[in-house]
């Protein structure tokens, strides 16, 4: 049985973009930040509403 290396994931695609990009990160606190940038930067949101910020964190679960 393969062992987990605790780290969670976060995958552009698991909310709703058609974007590769991913992200590993040990805490939804550590990475929040960097998948806000990419999504203004990329995507072009600027404003995270706390109901897609949810959204994000229930993707970093589901993978993690």
């Amino acid at each position: 049985m393969e062992q987990s290396n605790g780290k969670k994931h976060f995958h552009c695609k698991d909310v709703g973009y058609a974007c590769d990009w991913q992200l590993e990160g040990d805490s939804e606190e550590e990475m929040l930040p960097v998948i806000e940038q990419h999504a203004a930067e990329v995507h072009n949101l600027t404003h995270f509403k706390e109901e897609a910020v949810e959204h994000v964190k229930e993707a970093i679960r589901r993978n993690g």
